[in-house]
Parts: C-alpha cells; structure tokens; sequence
C-alpha cells in the first residue's frame, strides 16, 4: 500500500506543478498570488475531505502541538524563501536545484533513524547528488539569479527538514490532520505578513488554476504522509527521485517547453537510481 500513496504522491505533485506553470505562462500570476492562493485551495480541500469523511479530530498533547508549531513555522520559512527566489529565478532554472529536496531530506532520515538504513539507500542518494550537480554544472548565473538561487537553496534546506517532522508527528496526529494543520496555519502567517495589494490584478481564471493545482497538492501531500507513515523518511525520498523525470517529461511534451538535455539525462538517471534502489 506504501508505495500505491507513493504513485499518487509522485503523479499529483507533478500534476500540480504542471497547471502552475501553465498558470504563470498563460495568467502571469504572481508568485506571492500563487503561493496565496494554493494553500488557500489545499486547506479547504483537505478541511472538505475530513468533514466528509468525519475524520475524528486529534487528541492534542503538549508534545504533538510543539511538533505541529514547528512544521507551520519550518514551512512558512521555506515558502517565505520559495516565494523570494521565485521572483528572481525563472522555473527553469529552479527546477534543477529543487531536485536535491528528496536526497537531503533522505540523508537527514538516514542519520536520525537507524532502523530506515540500508546501504544501496545511502549510495542512491550519494549518486544521485552526483548526477544532478552534473546536470546543473554548465549553468551561468547573473548576480540577482545568484541571490535567487542562493534562497531556493535556503528553501530547500527548510523542506529537507520536514519529512523528519511529518514521521514524529504520526505517532501523534493522522497525515490528514497533519497536512490540514500546516496548510492553513500557513496560509494565515502567509496572509498575514504580505500586504493585501498581493491581490491587485487577480483574476478567475488565475483563481481557476491555483484551485486545480491546489486539490493536486492536497491529494499528493496527504499521500506523501500516508507513505513515510507506512515507508519510513528514507524509503519515501528514494521514491520521489522519481519526481524530476516525470516534471521534466512534462514540461517538456505537455508545455512544449525547452528543456536541457542535461536535466533531461539526470533525471532519468535519477529514475534509474530510485528503481534499483527500491527493488534491490
């Protein structure tokens, strides 16, 4: 069962990430918009879905409200960092640095749980660092794309400690509580802290999009949960090694984009990587 929530992880984030970029092409949405407005549509998704489904709600103690706070506050942090590289950095070229989320979110559950470790894991995620600091080895950066990528960076730090997060909090509160609970507290810091001309020149179909992508990243966050809760850490981020390739091939034949041969050959590599990882 894990690794049908990994499937639906892996097909539901690159869903979504495919309508944003549609959205940025074809709406010239905001990335400040974006970020509002997706976690606005994911809360409300998953708050319908635990109505709907009567999720019994959580006995909350002094341990699981802590362990709550700090994944809202590690994730308002690493969006506040997405958000700012997002306005100096195209996707394009985000998109390769991204790809070391999963293995420096692996490498932390690798050394914080014993019991998650297995060699060819640490070879795969030592590899597979490899193979993307060679896909991104040719890239030229001017000084503001620099700085952009210097925050995407910081980013990715703060999402790498996350799923570390996620497999204590289980012990306490169910994924689908889990991803409630961060969400909207992220949306409120989020609304709270940027003014409210975020919103000038917003628009339906910018709505339209953000709320499609938004119940993709509802779906995919709550199956990612479900799978560290049934994997571990480590076995769900040698699973998302998959996520580059399927992005790539969809940015590629689905948005006509031009993508690196580069990125293109590492993301298969990584492909490659996480299958004889996984069945070996």
């Amino acid at each position: 069962m894990g690794l049908i929530y990994l499937l639906i992880y892996t097909l539901a984030e690159s869903t979504g990430k495919t309508i944003d970029k549609l959205n940025f092409a074809r709406n010239r949405i905001t990335s400040l918009q974006l970020m509002l407005v997706l976690f606005f549509s994911i809360s409300v998704s998953l708050l319908l879905f635990i109505t709907l489904t009567k999720q019994p709600f959580p006995h909350l103690s002094l341990i699981s409200i802590t362990l709550m706070a700090m994944i809202a506050l590690v994730s308002f942090g690493a969006n506040v960092f997405d958000f700012v590289s997002l306005r100096l950095n195209d996707l394009s070229l985000r998109e390769p640095l991204v790809d070391f989320e999963p293995i420096a979110a692996g490498l932390v559950g690798y050394i914080l749980f014993p019991e998650e470790r297995k060699p060819i894991f640490l070879a795969a995620f030592v590899l597979s660092a490899i193979i993307v600091r060679w896909g991104t080895r040719r890239r030229k950066l001017r000084k503001s794309e620099k700085k952009g990528m210097f925050y995407l960076l910081m980013a990715v730090g703060f999402y790498a400690i996350l799923p570390t997060l996620y497999k204590l909090s289980l012990v306490h509160i169910s994924p689908v509580y889990i991803a409630f609970f961060r969400t909207a507290a992220v949306f409120l810091l989020m609304a709270m802290f940027f003014p409210a001309k975020s919103w000038k020149g917003f628009s339906g179909k910018k709505a339209t999009y953000g709320l499609l992508s938004g119940v993709a990243y509802a779906i995919g966050t709550t199956a990612g949960l479900y799978a560290i809760k049934a994997l571990g850490v480590v076995l769900t981020m040698v699973f998302m090694l998959l996520g580059p390739a399927t992005r790539y091939w969809a940015s590629h034949f689905i948005l006509k984009e031009k993508v690196r041969r580069g990125e293109m050959i590492s993301s298969l590599l990584l492909a490659l990587i996480a299958v004889a990882a996984i069945f070996a």
